[in-house]
């Protein structure tokens, strides 16, 4: 089995304690995935199109992320490595908010409506829904930038649990909800199931991706824009 995931595991049978019960206090190690060569983003975009020439004519295919996630009483820590990528590039990292069960979708940002929201803190907001529809910044609470040899390190404190967890999207101050409002009036501050596709009888293509923003270095809050594709996680 691909994931490692250390726990309370034996109490949490025992007790028979549920996915958000086991969620409160749980540690999971692991690599992420590297994309095929050539797979487009969400935008459409590639990274052999868009970003540096991999000098060992590989695509990149080398590139290596890890990733370690520790959890307890409804906190997260995250720390995030990448090796072998595209050097002095912006990466941002997002979490999957839709899902499908019972041949039925839902989930999804309730703020943007997308299928993923930044993995942020929920102090995060604030610069999110700034820079979302808006001029982007070269800085972002879901971002690293890789150094000359395209190595980068993310290490976030979180405010939710990401594994079982959901985002709080409910802790945004209502001055940044009435300015998301302005970029879409169907934004509801509402706190939202984080969608892991592993879990039985949900469908989704990603728990955790890794893009990267080759074409105008900057991120743009709380949606993608356009980006690269790199890595997920399962």
């Amino acid at each position: 089995m691909k994931r490692s995931i250390l726990t309370t595991a034996i109490a949490a049978l025992v007790s028979g304690l549920t996915l958000s019960g086991i969620a409160q206090a749980a540690t999971l190690k692991d690599d992420f995935s590297r994309r095929p060569a050539g797979s487009a983003s969400g935008s459409g975009d590639t990274v052999e199109a868009e970003c540096p020439v991999d000098p060992s004519g590989n695509s990149w295919q080398d590139a290596t992320a890890s990733l370690v996630i520790s959890q307890t009483n409804g906190n997260s820590t995250v720390e995030i490595e990448v090796g072998g990528a595209a050097p002095n590039t912006l990466y941002t990292v997002w979490v999957r908010m839709k899902g499908a069960a019972h041949g039925a979708s839902f989930g999804g940002s309730p703020i943007t409506g997308g299928g993923a929201t930044p993995l942020a803190p929920s102090s995060g907001l604030a610069q999110l829904v700034a820079d979302w529809v808006g001029a982007g910044s070269s800085t972002q609470p879901n971002g690293f930038t890789t150094n000359s040899d395209g190595e980068g390190v993310l290490n976030l404190s979180l405010d939710f649990p990401v594994l079982g967890g959901s985002y709080p999207f409910n802790r945004m101050d209502h001055a940044d909800h009435l300015l998301a409002q302005t970029k879409n009036p169907n934004a509801q501050p509402i706190p939202t199931t984080i969608v892991n596709p592993t879990d039985a009888g949900i469908g989704g293509p990603f728990m955790l991706r890794i893009v990267s923003h080759c074409q105008d270095g900057l991120g743009h809050g709380l949606s993608p824009s356009k980006r690269e594709a790199w890595f997920q996680y399962p």
